[in-house]
């Protein structure tokens, strides 16, 4: 993708095989609409293919959309909106040109899951554990306003994978304790000894360059080895009585953002009174 803007942009700025540019502008849309995510310089490099586009002047167009044999014409700079239910939808549509500026589609769909997302990966894994002080596995649908809850995550990669971002976000009830406030309430040193490999292992070595306690979520810049397991280790407390639903953790890589993966959750955590 990078390749492809940088070559558009060259072309546009020295006014080069103008034959060319519109052709490449449809194949660089039609990659960028499959893409989940972009690295900073992918970003950087579209700017530059289409700081030439926005310069030009688009002209004048007129297209006609025809729904359940009604017509109605678009005009750039008025009437160009058109709002269908999902009846007329199901009948199918047509667009037509009626000018002879050349016009380019674009279709966008946007939504919500109606089920919750399924664990997946694309060249890493995490999985995350709720554990009691002692080591414990804890059950979350049994909490009590109060408790203490020790997350563990287990992130690993086929590849290593240098600048890796975890993010796991928090179910409405739990609160984060921040480790990095000398008050906090409670500490990570109190955790069990059947944990004091995985502490020992997050303070001694430098794969973990980067820790947020933030009020929803935590989140942890990641050096991943591709042969071995990061353990990460963070404490939360049940707060507000109430169920709640709980969002799978993540991670992805930050300038190959698709390289990524979701782990499962639970359906629900409940806390009590």
């Amino acid at each position: 993708m990078r390749d492809q803007s940088l070559i558009l942009a060259l072309l546009q700025e020295h006014n080069l095989a103008s034959e060319q540019v519109a052709p490449r502008l449809q194949i660089l849309a039609d990659e960028l609409s499959g893409r989940r995510g972009l690295s900073t310089q992918e970003r950087n490099a579209l700017f530059l293919a289409g700081r030439f586009q926005l310069a030009q002047d688009e002209g004048d167009w007129q297209a006609a959309v025809l729904v359940a044999g009604q017509q109605q014409v678009l005009l750039d700079g008025a009437h160009a909106g058109l709002r269908l239910s999902a009846a007329q939808l199901s009948g199918g549509l047509a667009l037509q040109r009626l000018s002879g500026a050349p016009l380019y589609g674009q279709l966008t769909l946007s939504g919500y899951p109606s089920q919750p997302p399924q664990a997946s990966g694309e060249h890493m894994r995490i999985e995350r554990d709720y554990l009691s002080m002692d080591g414990k596995p804890l059950d979350i649908s049994q909490l009590s306003s109060g408790d203490l809850v020790l997350v563990h995550l287990a992130v690993r990669g086929d590849y290593r994978v240098s600048d890796a971002l975890v993010v796991d976000l928090l179910p409405a009830g739990l609160e984060l304790e921040n480790q990095n406030l000398a008050q906090s309430a409670a500490s990570l040193q109190d955790v069990a000894e059947e944990l004091g490999g995985w502490l020992q292992s997050m303070q001694s070595e430098s794969r973990i360059q980067h820790q947020e306690f933030r009020g929803d979520r935590y989140v942890a810049a990641v050096d991943l080895y591709g042969y071995s397991t990061t353990h990460l280790l963070y404490l939360a407390r049940a707060v507000t009585p109430g169920s709640y639903r709980v969002p799978p953790p993540q991670v992805e890589s930050m300038y190959r953002p698709e390289w990524r993966a979701q782990g499962n959750a639970p359906e629900r955590m409940v806390v009590r009174p």
